[in-house]
This record gives C-alpha cells, structure tokens and sequence, in this order.
C-alpha cells in the first residue's frame, strides 16, 4: 500500500505543518504489517530507533484514527505502533517478579 496517498498531512503532528518531503520521507519508508479485512485496514507500523520520532508517530496514528479516514473502496483505516518485543527486559522483570 502506497501510504503517501492516502495519507493526509493534516494526519501528521502540528509541527510537521510545513515539512518538507524530506522530513516526512521516514513515516513513509517504515516497515511494518497490512492486515486487509472486508470492512477495515490496519496497518502496524514498527517504531523508529528514535524517541521524539515514536511520539510523533504515535500522534500520527491516534489523528489517523480520530479522523476515521476511508480508503477508496470504502475499507476503514486504522493505524497502530506495533509493539517491540525486549526479551532482556521481559527476562529482568521474571527475575524481579
């Protein structure tokens, strides 16, 4: 799926308001997951390696959602960050536990 296209720019945070494709250029270039249903699209998206990146992404995907954009057929599209697994994390917290 082509996101750039369907993807309004209004969807991305305040301070991306007057981005220039090279700024925006990594949104796009994310990996990630499409799962096609009758009624809905959900995209997952991996997070960046980047803090300030992840938050905007994470408001990325909740103005995706609050606007409720359709796509051409009529499908729902619904974005989401997928979450990372840390197993050193998970490992300490079974320690701790």
């Amino acid at each position: 799926m082509y996101l750039a296209g369907c993807l309004p720019y209004q969807c991305f945070p305040a301070s991306y308001a007057h981005a220039t494709w090279a700024r925006l250029a990594p949104f796009f270039q994310l990996s990630g997951m499409i799962t096609s249903h009758r009624h809905v699209v959900s995209v997952q998206l991996r997070p960046f390696h980047d803090r300030q990146y992840n938050r905007d992404l994470s408001l990325l995907c909740q103005h995706v959602n609050e606007k409720q954009l359709h796509l051409p057929d009529g499908r729902l599209l619904l974005f989401q960050v997928q979450e990372m697994a840390r197993p050193i994390l998970h490992q300490q917290q079974r320690l701790n536990a």
